[in-house]
């Protein structure tokens, strides 16, 4: 029973509790059939009603020892049943007079249940008095039925139009004063139950609003009742007992899953077998055997009998789902999920919706999904909460395991079903897809991002180039020209200027074509990659620097976006060597398989003690060239010394299959 406590924690206890109310059920029966004077089960309709209190109050005892609300629920069913038992078999004097009062505590005590309701405590100290108030009225109420009822104990209650003796009128005047002050404390009950709810949050909000409105119902269906309208009592009996049952059952108060799993199923087998047992042999006996009860009642335990376990199979599926949810149905879990999923427009909201559905559709208490970082594992979407044992299922996309699962089991020292987890396994996968999608929606959001902040930053650089670089040189030429113009009887003055003039055209078509090699593809990459590399290195080659390249791979037929990322990242990151690393020697090694790999390791004084304002804008540089194509660039440091930059720029798999295809010619 997963470690349940109380008096219905062992198997001996179980069967005891469970015979105890066949016994009482049977007895019921029997004497209906038997008694001539039992009292008709059309009054005893709330009577019978509130007597469900018993086991649910067992239930709740089991789970919360202390709790009164258990202790008053027990209490009200166990009065009730003694009351419908004593009804039932009122031929016997000392019964009938039990039945003529012990119908009214039990409503009494389900007052005082629903103000102690959920958590067993006062809404506040003030409250005692209204506790005592109802109490004191019911002990009142019962004690004043209780003495009128020896002078009438066949017709105190059950008959209208009996004449009662003067010491019986006194009593009744008294017990309906103190069943109106009752009815006052039911209304005070219904206050603090709304203002609870006003102020409660979480699950206490949803239990006591899953509670109220049958706490608003129960004095309405006694009032109706009292004018008159026939079927009203059955309201009243019904509405409290299936609103605690759901809000136990559903919110799961005290912890009783399991428990409560087996008890709702038998008792509703057994609500079915008195009510159908009773209507058949009532059919039979009016309609076909003419009032042969004996026949009829054996021709009815014969059609109970077949009918039992097929309605027994759908009671225990109905149940399952109220407790458990659709887990025996992964299919509609797995298109609820769908729909939910083509619904949803934001995809920071698609992860809390998922994980709100996935508790609600299993009945688990928490649900959340945990994703792998870089920076580790982080929860992104979480719902419920969480005091019981956490599995976890992983979510794999495409080979790769994104993260976790995380699904509470529904009680403390419960696990789930092999079917349950191969359900769970499902929707983990599921929730990988939609985890990924929303990952790549918001990578590729953060692209556009990027790609707008590039080209901004762009248009700054080549402002900033021409404005400091060739603008000045134009107009320094210009000047140089009107000076020329001046000096043009001086031979030599015009030749120096002349030459001067030569030299600053060398700068300004330097800076332009170093713009247009930004703008567009260098020329370089004409000869392909490899060569252009190989021309980059020797260009930066010199006595106090060596640079040698390794080619592991032919770099043929690579996308034209990534031989540019290539070339520019090393283009960078040699300028970085020669401007500050102040390295003897640089090392470059490009690779290329499923991803084109480039490593330019130096041996210079290291990015932590060279570090500088280029060095980041140039290290920046190359980690978005990276990023834009997928890949990434890590800047660390050398070993033993230096500088190590490590790129991946993952390659599309068209080239694979051309490379396979090309390997079998």
């Amino acid at each position: 029973m997963g470690g349940i406590p109380g008096v219905i924690r062992t198997p001996r206890r179980r069967a005891a509790a469970a015979a105890a109310g066949v016994a009482v059920v049977l007895l019921v029966l029997i004497g209906q059939l038997l008694d001539e004077r039992a009292i008709s089960p059309r009054v005893l309709v709330l009577t019978a009603g509130l007597a469900v209190f018993a086991p649910l109050g067992a239930l709740v005892i089991a789970g919360a020892p202390g709790n009164p609300v258990g202790r008053l629920m027990c209490a009200a069913g166990a009065t009730a049943c003694a009351s419908v038992l004593a009804a039932s078999w009122a031929g016997w004097l000392p019964f009938a007079w039990f039945a003529q009062w012990s119908g009214w505590p039990p409503l009494g005590l389900v007052v005082l249940a629903l103000l102690y309701f959920p958590d067993g405590r006062l809404p506040s100290p003030r409250w005692r008095i209204a506790a005592a108030w109802i109490a004191a009225a019911t002990v009142v109420a019962a004690a004043a039925l209780a003495v009128a009822a020896f002078d009438h104990p066949r017709d105190l209650v059950t008959t209208v139009d009996t004449p009662l003796t003067g010491r019986a009128q006194v009593l009744d005047r008294v017990a309906k004063i103190a069943i109106v002050a009752v009815g006052a404390g039911l209304v005070a009950v219904v206050v603090s139950l709304v203002l609870r709810w006003r102020r409660a949050a979480g699950e206490t909000r949803q239990q006591l609003a899953c509670l109220l409105p049958a706490a608003v119902l129960f004095p309405v269906a006694l009032m109706l009742e009292g004018f008159g309208l026939t079927g009203a009592w059955a309201l009243a009996a019904a509405v409290v007992p299936l609103a605690m049952t759901v809000a136990v059952l559903r919110f799961r108060l005290y912890d009783l899953d399991r428990v409560i799993n087996r008890s709702v199923v038998w008792l509703l087998m057994t609500l079915l077998l008195i009510g159908g047992f009773v209507a058949i042999v009532a059919i039979l006996r009016d309609l076909v055997m003419h009032g042969d009860t004996s026949n009829a009642s054996l021709v009815a335990t014969g059609m109970i009998a077949v009918a039992f376990e097929p309605v027994r199979r759908r009671v225990q599926r109905l149940v399952d789902r109220l407790l458990y949810g659709e887990r025996d149905d992964p299919y509609k879990v797995i298109v609820d999920l769908a729909d939910l999923h083509g619904q949803t427009a934001d995809p920071d909201a698609m992860l809390p919706l998922l994980t709100s559905a996935i508790a609600g559709s299993l009945r688990v208490p928490y649900v959340a999904v945990r994703v792998a970082t870089p920076d580790g594992p982080r929860l992104v979407a979480e719902h419920g909460r969480t005091g019981t044992r956490l599995e976890e299922f992983d979510m794999v996309a495409r080979g790769e395991t994104l993260g976790q699962l995380l699904v509470a089991t529904r009680g403390v020292g419960d696990r789930f079903s092999r079917r349950e987890r191969r359900l769970l396994a499902d929707v983990a996968q599921y929730v990988a897809v939609a985890t990924e999608a929303t990952r790549l929606i918001r990578d590729l959001q953060e692209s556009r991002e990027r790609l707008i902040t590039a080209r901004e930053e762009e248009r700054k650089r080549l402002r900033r180039d021409l404005h400091d670089g060739v603008g000045p040189a134009l107009t320094g030429i210009g000047m140089q020209v009107r000076a020329a113009r001046k000096a043009a009887g001086e031979p030599e003055r015009v030749r120096r200027i002349l030459e001067e003039m030569t030299a600053d055209l060398q700068v300004c078509r330097s800076e332009v074509r170093q713009l247009l090699d930004h703008l567009h593809r260098p020329p370089e990459l004409d000869r392909g990659l490899e060569a252009a590399l190989r021309a980059q290195c020797q260009r930066f080659h010199s006595p106090s620097l060596s640079v040698d390249l390794h080619v592991a791979a032919h770099l043929d037929g690579l996308p034209a976006a990534i031989e540019v990322a290539a070339y520019r990242i090393v283009s960078e990151a040699l300028t970085n060597v020669a401007r500050h690393s102040r390295a003897e020697s640089c090392r470059i090694t490009v690779d290329a398989d499923r991803a084109l790999s480039i490593d330019v390791v130096d041996d210079g004084i290291g990015i932590v003690s060279g570090g500088n304002g280029h060095i980041g804008v140039g290290l920046e540089s190359m980690r978005e060239r990276a990023a834009e194509l997928g890949g990434e660039c890590v800047v660390t440091a050398g070993d033993p010394r230096g500088t190590a930059v490590r790129v991946q720029l993952p390659i599309p798999l068209a080239r694979h299959v051309r490379k396979v295809g090309d390997s079998h010619l």
